[in-house]
């Protein structure tokens, strides 16, 4: 489990978009920073371990380090195994965790709104112990929220389609109605006409057989 200066040390890199530094590179800056209590860092030492990493990331510091005491590292690394099994929770602001969900859903290609961002933060423990582990808890609360919004769209379109559905039905039915009653109104008139043909057709039978 890593030690608070690391924990602070990552987190702070990690706002200013500085990422992929390993042990070995935190267990420098410490040297270069002459913290030699990993879980008691000052303010100073910690921004100092920052400036450090940004500019050793960038190229600003020569790629030679300068030589530490074989002897000061082991103790270092000593004091790191000793000392991992009582890290403390590594409390993150809530804004710090929404900028960290806001970049990790642009590398997804997600956009979020504030208020997205706020719900997601709100499922995010803050307390973890280490950077990482809020990183993976970010990590799955957006997956989660990815996963609830396509229930949300993939109902929204069960529900579209069952009112179109229910809409051609319907058109369809009444369009029955229509030509049903339609049909019957065509053949009601011509009954009508049939019978008004066969009054004349009898009509003048009667009046030819009447003048024979």
């Amino acid at each position: 489990m890593p030690d608070k200066f690391t924990n602070n040390v990552r987190a702070r890199l990690y706002k200013q978009g500085y990422q992929g530094f390993t042990k070995d590179d935190y267990t420098t800056a410490a040297l270069a920073v002459e913290c030699d209590d990993l879980n008691n860092p000052t303010k100073e030492q910690l921004s100092q371990a920052v400036e450090y990493l940004k500019a050793k990331a960038t190229s600003q510091l020569s790629v030679a380090d300068e030589p530490v005491e074989e002897k000061f590292l082991s103790q270092v690394e000593s004091l790191q195994a000793e000392t991992e099994l009582e890290t403390g929770a590594l409390a993150v602001a809530p804004q710090d965790v929404g900028e960290m969900i806001t970049n990790k859903a642009a590398v997804m290609g997600v956009i979020l709104s504030e208020q997205q961002i706020n719900d997601i933060a709100d499922s995010v423990d803050t307390s973890a112990n280490t950077f990482d582990e809020i990183l993976e808890q970010v990590e799955t609360a957006l997956l989660a929220y990815a996963d609830f919004s396509a229930n949300q769209v993939d109902a929204k379109i069960d529900r579209t389609l069952t009112r179109v559905q229910e809409r051609v039905v319907n058109r369809h039915e009444q369009s029955r109605d229509k030509l049903s009653l339609g049909l019957t109104g065509i053949s009601a008139a011509l009954e009508a006409s049939r019978n008004q043909t066969k009054s004349q057709l009898s009509g003048i039978l009667a009046r030819l057989n009447a003048t024979q």
